[in-house]
């Protein structure tokens, strides 16, 4: 067995906890054994190069902890922007895991500029909501306080100005949520969409897997 194989492996693991290193580690050593894969090519033509099988078994742990909404991860205590950030993580992994498989390396290709462009729009959108909701909280505490200052002249425009103001205000505080859970929901779509793609290609090709049958 090619032990410079394996220690090269290791050294790309680092996100995982010991634990889980040397799970990972002895499984492949066994797999390496029973599959009587002698020299270091002989396991890069079974397995893919050390780094590209470490990419693969990240994004598989990314995964499942994803499917378990991170409960096994620090006792469940994990907050919201720990979650959106670890997500964005697994779905980084997918992609880096796509790219070492040179069967999906053209769905890759096609993938990652989409991807790219679909943030790229998402963020612009963003900005954009954000700076028109600046904009119009703005100008409803204007109208708020150009009404006041009629109030002496003129209480009927006071009311309208006032009023107005308002309502902008309050359109904007019953947007503003709505708009947010919105995002929510899409980047949820988003994960969802790189678990099922991440499934499909970690048990879609030959390379062995921690938690499958050695023969499948």
């Amino acid at each position: 067995m090619s032990y410079a194989y394996i220690d090269e492996f290791r050294i790309y693991l680092h996100q995982l906890s010991d634990k889980e290193q040397q799970d990972v580690i002895e499984f492949y050593q066994e797999y390496i054994i029973d599959a009587n894969l002698q020299t270091n090519d002989a396991i890069i033509n079974e397995l893919g190069t050390p780094k590209h099988l470490a990419r693969k078994v990240l994004a598989d742990y990314s995964i499942k902890m994803s499917e378990e909404n991170y409960q096994n991860f620090n006792n469940g205590q994990i907050s919201s922007n720990e979650r959106f950030s670890k997500n964005l993580k697994m779905i980084g992994l997918v992609i880096l895991a796509l790219m070492a498989s040179p069967v999906a390396i053209l769905i890759a290709i096609i993938l990652i500029p989409l991807i790219l462009l679909f943030i790229g729009l998402g963020v612009f959108f963003i900005l954009l909501f954000l700076f028109l909701v600046a904009m119009s909280v703005v100008g409803g505490i204007g109208a708020i306080f150009i009404g006041l200052s009629v109030i002496f002249q003129s209480f009927g425009t006071t009311i309208f100005y006032t009023g107005v103001g308002l309502l902008i205000l309050g359109v904007d505080f019953f947007l503003i949520p709505i708009i947010v859970a919105l995002l929510k929901w899409g980047f949820s779509v988003i994960v969802i969409f790189f678990r099922w793609l991440g499934k499909k290609l970690l048990h879609g090709r030959k390379t062995p897997m921690k938690g499958e049958q050695k023969d499948a």
